[in-house]
């Protein structure tokens, strides 16, 4: 009985030591982040506008209000394409809101009050 219970420990760790090991070539490589969309940094920059447009007084609040939504959507596409959703084809799409967005946000910052 002794014996068994000093062979059986060995016959299950044979199975697991008889693995070929080919020196770590076969394992998978990492492969490199893809490059952040452009609309990523585009949509905070607009924000930030937005932001400092209102603390200097450039923009009203429905203003503000309204450029926030739409910011909201365009982040939420945005949100959908880094995670390969359904918006992940269009990113073409994506960078020219955020391109008309910063253009609204620039054209309602430069209206004189």
């Amino acid at each position: 009985m002794r014996a068994i219970l000093l062979i059986l420990p060995l016959l299950l760790a044979t199975p697991a030591a008889a693995q070929i090991w080919d020196g770590g070539r076969s394992a998978m490589r990492e492969m490199p982040a893809p490059p952040a969309p452009a609309f990523d940094s585009g949509v905070g920059d607009v924000n930030r506008a937005i932001r400092d447009g209102r603390r200097r007084g450039d923009l009203s609040r429905s203003e503000v209000r309204a450029l926030y939504a739409e910011s909201v959507m365009v982040e939420r596409l945005a949100r959908q394409a880094r995670g390969g959703g359904p918006a992940f084809a269009d990113t073409a799409a994506i960078d020219q809101r955020v391109r008309a967005l910063r253009e609204q946000v620039a054209a309602a910052r430069a209206r004189p009050r």
